[in-house]
């Protein structure tokens, strides 16, 4: 990752004890990590390109030099869609875009995004049905946009410190991994996050060879300052993590990358017997 939009400190289970459980009354509800091997809950219900959809997509250049984009979505009148979101990450996971589309008149979804560099870039629309999510994915090549500002960052960024704490510690495919994010603002811990679309934070993840996208919100939404996140990886290796909370009509985002090592086989973990050589 090229750069972190806050202040990120990425601690082991055991660093520090949760805030949520310190100087709190006995009858508030207190987050709950959940056991890794209770992967069920946490795996994301979703279908990717499955049969029966077709995504057809089509960006042109406006005025300004903004790109905008269109899509449309076939075969999916007969479930109906819910929400529907774009998420946009380039080849090397540097970029990070959470859209909501707008339905156009003509039924079509638009939004923009300008690229900040001339690449490839991955577009997963993920919109839920009766039936669950379905994820719908596209490839495509773009320029560098020239209405797209250098940045590194929002305005007050600095105001903001993130801790994440790893359950456990050591992350494994097929089990449930769960990012315990600790905020503070200007020094003290940030207890009035607003909702975004009824949660506290919402997280999307993908595998360095963008073929596993995860995306999930906490079970639990307690406004801070502590925002549990559980999730189940399939697929070892290194993954790219971003989260989005909002404080004081702003999103704010948090992002960094974790290893989830292979799932250990029982059956394979003792060594086969080696006589002596000759």
């Amino acid at each position: 990752m090229k750069e972190l939009l806050l202040i990120i400190l990425l601690l082991s289970a055991s660093a520090f004890p949760s805030l949520s459980r310190a100087d709190l009354d006995l009858d508030q509800e207190v987050l709950v990590i959940p056991d890794t091997h209770n992967e069920k809950p946490y795996i994301w219900n979703v279908r990717r390109d499955p049969g029966g959809y077709d995504l057809t997509m089509e960006n042109k250049s406006l005025q300004t030099g903004t790109a905008r984009f269109l899509f449309d979505i076939k075969g999916a009148s007969s479930s109906g869609t819910g929400e529907m979101h774009v998420f946009i990450t380039d080849e090397d996971l540097h970029t990070f875009v959470h859209i909501r589309p707008v339905k156009t008149s003509e039924g079509r979804y638009s939004f923009n995004f300008d690229p900040s560099a001339s690449g490839r870039y991955r577009f997963e629309i993920v919109f839920k049905t009766a039936d669950g999510w379905i994820n719908l994915r596209k490839n495509i090549k773009l320029q560098k946009s020239e209405a797209k500002p250098e940045k590194t960052g929002m305005p007050g960024d600095e105001d903001y410190e993130v801790k994440v704490k790893l359950y456990p510690h050591k992350l494994y495919s097929k089990h449930v991994s769960t990012f315990l994010y600790q905020i503070g603002y200007k020094g003290k811990p940030l207890k009035d996050i607003e909702k975004i679309e009824g949660s506290d934070m919402q997280v999307a993840a993908w595998d360095e060879d963008l073929k596993e996208f995860i995306y999930m919100t906490p079970q639990q939404n307690l406004g801070g300052p502590e925002v549990g996140v559980s999730m189940v990886f399939m697929r070892p290796g290194r993954h790219a993590v971003f989260a989005e909370f909002i404080h004081n009509g702003i999103v704010r985002r948090i992002d960094f990358v974790v290893n989830v090592n292979e799932e250990i086989d029982p059956k394979r973990t003792s060594l086969p017997y080696l006589g002596p050589s000759e």
